[in-house]
């Protein structure tokens, strides 16, 4: 008994040893699987917000920078750019340069005039006179509030990814004057073509800068090829654009993100916008295919459909020919009829005429009886 008691202690021990061990694995297993739902929905979250973040990233950099111009725009409220000033010292560091012999005759090959009124920078050569009256080229631009807004300067110097005001960059910045630039668009990193402040791009031929002549890249690059150091650079305002009038440009702000944060002009290789306008063209040359295939269609299903109804008038002016024809049938009956009864009545008249002819005969026989008669009695007078 006492072994049989032992025994069920046992078992039973071990029973809930192995219930607890079950116990335990399920414990385990629970939280484990609890921990791993708290971190993939961790990540989940994580996820999402960076979706959010990238969905908003582009208007936040372009509503930070905006930001950043308007304080700096602010700060700068009162501070006006001393025309005279300006003026005497690039005449000063002009004379530098000439003097260091950096400047050449080729600096006066072109005259570069900045209408800031109508926001287009007009290149000038000169005519057979000397004088800068023949229009080489025109560029859309935007100038700024601190821009000059008259005089004539000399370039001073050159650079490629010059800083700018706002923690941006400049491509084939040219040096006018005091802080004033010619550049491209700016960019948010140096060196990084694919940057641009693509919403700066579409506000070009607008007065939205600090005070630099911004241009596209191609423009900026032409000038800073083309005109050397020492070139003379004149501001006014006017509402006429000029001889070539003013340039206008694209717009890149809808245009997907791979391709928008680059210059459009800029002829590097690897700028996407070619590739993308070319496959931008050949889909809607596809487009345009189609609808003329469909209105072809349209027009065919059109034609048909006047081909049958020709049809079934043709069908309807045969049935009214063959109408016709029967009714001509009955006609040429009736005629036939009508022939046959003038047969009996041309029969009929010359049974008449036969009548009356045997009637024409009786009364010469008659005649001829009298006059016998006459001869006899003549004969028996004579007698």
């Amino acid at each position: 008994m006492e072994k049989f008691v032992q025994m069920l202690n046992k078992k039973i021990k071990d029973e809930t040893a192995a219930f607890a061990i079950l116990g335990a694995m399920i414990i385990t297993f629970a939280i484990t699987i609890g921990v791993y739902e708290y971190i993939n929905y961790t990540r989940l979250s994580e996820v999402n917000s960076n979706i959010n973040m990238a969905q908003e990233g582009s208007s936040d950099i372009q509503g930070t920078n905006i930001e950043t111009q308007n304080m700096a725009n602010e700060a700068m409220t009162n501070s006006v750019i001393d025309v005279e000033d300006t003026k005497k010292k690039n005449e000063e560091e002009y004379e530098k340069l000439k003097k260091e012999k950096k400047v050449t005759s080729a600096a006066d090959k072109y005259y570069i005039k900045v209408n800031y009124g109508a926001q287009v920078v007009t290149v000038y050569k000169k005519d057979s006179n000397g004088k800068y009256t023949v229009p080489v080229k025109a560029m859309v631009c935007s100038t700024g509030r601190y821009t000059p807004t008259s005089g004539t300067y000399r370039t001073l110097g050159k650079g490629n990814w010059w800083p700018l005001m706002g923690d941006v960059y400049g491509q084939y910045s040219t040096w006018i004057c005091g802080d004033i630039l010619f550049h491209s668009v700016p960019y948010l990193k140096s060196g990084d073509k694919s940057s641009l402040e693509y919403w700066a791009y579409d506000q070009l031929g607008q007065r939205v800068s600090m005070g630099c002549v911004r241009l596209t890249v191609a423009d900026a690059r032409w000038i800073y090829n083309n005109c050397p150091v020492g070139t003379q650079v004149e501001f006014y305002s006017s509402s006429n654009p000029g001889p070539l009038g003013k340039p206008s440009t694209k717009k890149i702000s809808s245009a997907p993100s791979y391709v928008r944060g680059w210059d459009p002009t800029d002829p590097d290789s690897r700028n996407p916008w070619p590739k993308y306008l070319k496959e931008l063209k050949e889909k809607e040359e596809e487009e345009k295919n189609e609808n003329t295939v469909t209105n072809t269609v349209d027009k065919n299903e059109i034609n048909t459909n006047t081909v049958n109804d020709i049809v079934d008038k043709n069908e309807i002016n045969t049935n009214t020919i063959n109408d016709t024809t029967g009714g001509n049938e009955i006609n040429t009956n009736t005629i036939n009829d009508i022939v046959d009864k003038n047969e009996i009545n041309t029969n009929t008249t010359n049974e008449t005429t036969n009548t009356n002819t045997a009637e024409d005969n009786k009364p010469s026989t008659n005649t001829n009886t009298a006059e016998e008669s006459t001869n006899t009695a003549d004969s028996k007078v004579s007698i």
